[in-house]
């Protein structure tokens, strides 16, 4: 049998992915948890990767991508053109970009942009991107959109005292952190490609 290869794709949240999985490979992160022999996950990340134009554009890694010939792709990638072009430049330069992919690969999911802290007053443009995506990809077959679990929108907090319950962000305001953001970002990206693998059979 040979090994669906699977790609998570973006900013710097998936090559920090990877680092979070080698280190916490002893608990059982690595690889997705999935078993080699069945699933190879290969994270491809662009620190500070736009979907607009200039010189971090996320188009310089779709030679890399299409190297690994990937059956499923997971990408996540916008937040970082917040404030350099409008809502509408950049749900257009991410569909463009997702466009270049499919050709590529047989499934692909496409994260919703999470709200970092440091963004907080981006929240309308980034509600505005998510439904420009989700609306647009709602019946293609070719792209699903990918709403995270586990508060990274709304983050439970105590009904005591309305502080949330979970750090799920750094302290830059931009970074998950260690251990409570990339143990929920992990769980929610497994859960993707179990249901990429589904479409697969």
């Amino acid at each position: 049998m040979i090994p669906v290869n699977v790609c998570i794709v973006g900013h710097s949240y998936s090559r920090r992915f990877q680092d979070f999985m080698f280190r916490q490979r002893h608990a059982g992160y690595d690889n997705l948890g999935f078993d080699r022999s069945e699933v190879i996950v290969h994270c491809v990340g662009l620190g500070g990767a736009t979907v607009l134009s200039g010189h971090k554009c996320i188009d310089s890694k779709l030679p890399d991508v299409a190297r690994l010939q990937p059956a499923i792709v997971f990408v996540h990638v916008g937040e970082n053109d917040l404030g350099r072009g409008t809502p509408s430049q950049i749900a257009s330069a991410l569909r463009h970009f997702l466009s270049q992919l499919t050709p590529h690969t047989r499934v692909v999911f496409v994260s919703q942009l999470l709200l970092f802290p440091v963004n907080s007053n981006y929240k309308e443009s980034v509600q505005s991107i998510n439904n420009n995506i989700k609306c647009h990809y709602a019946h293609l077959p070719t792209v699903t959109y990918w709403r995270h679990r586990g508060g990274f929108w709304n983050p439970p907090k105590s009904l005591l005292d309305q502080v949330p319950l979970k750090t799920l962000f750094d302290a830059d305001g931009v970074h998950l952190s260690q251990e409570e953001g990339y143990k929920a970002y992990w769980r929610s990206v497994r859960t993707a490609v179990e249901k990429g693998l589904k479409m697969l059979a």
